[in-house]
């Protein structure tokens, strides 16, 4: 979890951003568009949370332009997958794995050529 997503302003604007998220998909509809994935988050179908367009690590502002719905892994009554993975948490991991890939190449100190 990142520094941003500590900080107790991130916890305040967070649920005032997902209400305002959702009064926005039921006026288009019932739907927008993942921010991550682009395929439509359905209100009353799939879970979602609020994701950042630009990264908070990367300057993104928790404003309304810059967040969106984000897929979350869902299931029915029946316990079958309605969405298959956690479209908000692969980038945080992507940024994760880098980290770690670039400390591991200056461990073994070897030349980009």
């Amino acid at each position: 979890m990142s520094q941003h997503h500590r900080a107790q302003q991130w916890s305040t604007h967070s649920p005032k951003l997902r209400e305002k998220l959702t009064a926005m998909m039921r006026a288009a509809g019932g739907a927008l568009p993942c921010v991550e994935c682009g395929h439509p988050v359905i209100l009353g179908l799939h879970k979602w949370q609020v994701g950042h367009r630009r990264d908070a690590s990367r300057g993104g502002a928790a404003k309304l332009a810059n967040v969106g719905p984000v897929h979350c892994k869902s299931f029915d009554q029946s316990g079958r997958t309605v969405w298959p993975r956690n479209c908000n948490q692969k980038a945080g991991g992507k940024l994760g794995a880098a980290v770690t890939n670039r400390r591991r190449r200056q461990a073994q100190d070897i030349r980009p050529w």
